[in-house]
């Protein structure tokens, strides 16, 4: 490596480490203002100063090495007693992290520091020190300073340092990586079903094998009479010998072929999984701006603001991070500026003086949900109805959908624009950058007492649960955070209202449009026959869309759709199955706003149902997961089943000994009781001993295989290789 290289490799390091010390410098000041007795944050921020200007010394840095050098001797004497932090103090601390961050930034797009606020900063240090006799900062190109006495540095280790375990690897390596992982799984999901292939082939032979031996004495009999040459005779022998290492070889292979697609199977998750753990962060670095952002925002409009973070431990895709840090520090402006009220007014209104904002973040099922919420004045629906007739808009009856129009640009209560708000570009961008990570925002206030916006998202970009349905030729993947049901409809189901298509809902009518109609340059028929319908929702709005047929629920691996091609109407991504057939990845919220925005149309054809036969056997279904169970149940009663349904073993075993049935579905993890205690309750059971079981779960193991056959299953399906036809064929195998 030569002297250039080693230049701008120690540059590339520096930008990283200045972004990670800003962050720790801006938490270290705003406690110490908070706090200025707080010694030990005291000497925290002087070794942030001290591991940058070393690390800017390395660099070749002047100015920062020099603007470190001042703020060390700011807090050396703050630490040594000789100075009282105070309010200019802090604001020249506040100031410098400013400085450095521009300073990185600057330094990561390839730009010079010569007229940065870092070299006003350092005149600003320098004239602060003029008149006193302080130590000269050391020239570029010396000895690095010796670092604190050990006894400071017994209980914390220097930020920056290396030796803590950890490594910085480029995000465009781990996304390479992570796309790496994505070929692999598609590959395993191929592979797993070459086992069956081999075990099919081997059964061939096994066949052909048994057959044989009739057949060859029968073909060597008349060899020997038809007076043949003997070569022919040991040519049948030959074929004999040959069946035999066929059979033998071929059993090898299927055994074989097994335990390297259960193995490749096993290693693929583990390497998925931590592919998946590299690129997760927690929540709390979504965070990191927004306690500085609040301090400055109140100080600048004269507020006293409180801030309270919860679920900053919560795991989140480093994408999504990206995606919520800009949302969050906008929807927390916005309420320190607009919601909370000034000190005096508060207290006119009975309320604390100091205002609170909270944002807090939760993993419920598959969805990141966070919420930002304050205990201001709520929102101002008055000025919201005046700027929107004020620019010609249509002004909703429902307060619900008309602060649903906040979200669209250029509409601000704010009377007058100030540095802070006052544009109508704000709750823009919020939605903007939800969309970016497959997200939506809702709404809700009461007068006097506060706003809260709700945002929801999936906490990774990189994978997705999805619904598998067919339209067309086409599979389409719905991400199940928006799938709120799965229906299967009859003719008299469907209602009509306003020209409209409409399904009757415990809330309320949704709107039912053919997703084939939303869809038009990739199928091009509609929908016809008995309805499978997808129920939407993103937020309070729903939409019902019908497909041909609903086909699995699975976790793929999301790919964008290539650069350079006409962007296709409400698809996000694209997936391939382990089928090898692609899968377009549909955006839920693109899809809803379309399909509430489409005016009357033709309505749907249903084809006639055909009259359930006198000898309906009734399937129960047993799984905790909704999706999945719909899913199934959409299967059978497509198949001509009555289907009942429990969302564990407790439940399935009541539903059992109320209604019975013909034959249980069931998935294995399950609270209260799962699969194989229920399968060992109904063998034990006189009524229903014989009653038969399928096992369909995502627990594939050749262990699992053998318990579920130990405690009685008749049948064992693995989620990951899915089919329903498989499920239709087992089950008609078992009922006769």
């Amino acid at each position: 490596m030569n002297k250039d290289q080693l230049a701008a490799r120690l540059l590339g390091t520096f930008v990283g480490e200045i972004e990670e010390q800003v962050r720790a410098m801006n938490a270290d000041v705003l406690a110490l203002e908070a706090d200025p007795a707080d010694a030990e944050r005291l000497k925290s921020l002087f070794r942030v100063a001290h591991t940058l200007k070393g690390a800017a010394r390395a660099a070749a840095v002047a100015p920062v090495e020099q603007v470190c050098h001042s703020l060390e001797t700011l807090l050396a004497e703050a630490r040594d007693g000789k100075l009282t932090l105070g309010p200019e103090e802090f604001t020249l601390l506040f100031s410098a992290a400013d400085a450095l961050g521009d300073a990185g930034k600057r330094l990561k797009a390839g730009r010079d520091l010569a007229g940065s606020p870092l070299a006003a900063l350092r005149d600003r240090l320098r004239r602060r020190e003029a008149g006193t006799e302080r130590e000269a900062p050391p020239p570029p190109g010396s000895s690095p300073p010796s670092l604190p006495p050990s006894g400071e540095r017994r209980n914390e280790p220097v930020r920056g340092e290396q030796g803590n375990g950890q490594v910085r690897v480029e995000a465009e390596k781990l996304d390479a990586l992570l796309a790496a992982t994505g070929q692999l799984l598609v590959s395993s999901s191929r592979v797993s079903s070459r086992p069956a292939e081999l075990e099919a082939l081997h059964d061939f032979a096994a066949r052909w094998a048994a057959e044989w031996p009739r057949t060859g004495r029968r073909l060597r009999l008349a060899l020997e009479r038809s007076g043949e040459p003997p070569g022919l005779i040991q040519a049948v022998n030959g074929t004999e010998e040959n069946l035999r290492h066929l059979l033998h070889d071929s059993g090898r292979l299927a055994a074989g072929g097994a335990e390297d697609a259960r193995v490749l199977s096993q290693a693929t998750d583990q390497v998925a999984d931590r592919v998946r753990r590299l690129r997760m962060r927690p929540f709390a670095e979504a965070c990191e701006a927004l306690p500085r952002a609040v301090r400055d925002l109140a100080i600048t409009a004269d507020k006293e603001v409180e801030l309270g973070l919860t679920g900053g431990e919560v795991q989140v895709d480093r994408a999504v991070l990206d995606g919520l840090r800009e949302a969050l520090l906008h929807l927390v402006r916005n309420a320190v500026d607009h919601g909370i009220e000034p000190p005096a007014e508060r207290e006119q209104a009975h309320k604390p003086r100091r205002g609170k904002v909270s944002v807090a973040a939760a993993l419920r099922g598959d969805r990141l949900t966070v919420t930002v919420a304050d205990d201001g004045a709520g929102l101002n629906v008055a000025a919201i109805r005046a700027q929107l007739a004020r620019r010609g808009l249509p002004l909703p009856s429902d307060e619900r959908e008309l602060a649903r129009s906040l979200f669209e640009g250029g509409l601000s209560t704010r009377g007058e624009v100030t540095a802070t708000s006052g544009r109508g570009v704000g709750l823009d961008i919020v939605r903007a950058a939800l969309e970016r990570v497959r997200g939506s925002a809702a709404v809700a206030w009461a007068a006097g007492r506060g706003t809260t916006f709700t945002l929801e998202c999936p906490p990774t970009l990189a994978t997705i649960r999805a619904l598998l349905a067919a339209v067309g030729p086409q599979i389409l993947a719905v991400p199940t955070t928006h799938v709120e049901r799965l229906l299967r409809l009859r003719p008299e189901e469907i209602k009509h209202a306003e020209g409209r298509d409409v399904i009757a809902t415990p809330g309320a009518p949704v709107p039912l449009v053919a997703l084939a109609r939303l869809l038009p340059p990739l199928v091009e028929r509609p929908v016809a026959g008995p309805l499978a319908v997808v129920l939407l929702r993103v937020g309070e709005r729903r939409l019902a869309v019908a497909v041909d047929e609903l086909l699995a629920e699975q976790e793929v691996v999301l790919r964008p759709v290539g650069r350079g091609r006409q962007p296709l109407p409400h698809v996000s991504g694209a997936a391939i199955l382990g089928t090898g057939r692609v899968a377009l990845v549909l955006d839920p919220v693109a899809v809803l706003s379309a399909g509430l925005g489409l005016g009357a149309g033709p309505g749907l054809t249903m084809a006639e149902a055909k009259p359930a036969g006198p000898a309906r056997r009734r399937i129960l279904v047993v799984d905790d997961s909704i999706t999945t169970r719909t899913l199934e149940q959409s299967i059978l009663e497509a198949a001509g089943y009555d289907v009942l349904t429990a969302v564990d073993g407790a439940d399935a075993w009541k539903v059992l000994q109320e209604r019975g049935c013909d034959l249980v579905v069931a998935d294995i993890e399950m609270p209260r009781m799962d699969g194989f205690a229920l399968c060992e309750a109904i063998r034990g059971s006189k009524r229903f001993k014989e009653l038969p079981v399928v096992l369909v779960t995502a627990l594939e193991t050749p262990e699992h295989r053998a318990r579920g056959l130990e405690v009685g299953a008749d049948a064992y399906i693995g989620k990951s290789s899915f089919d329903q036809q498989n499920l239709l064929d087992t089950i008609g195998q078992l009922l006769g």
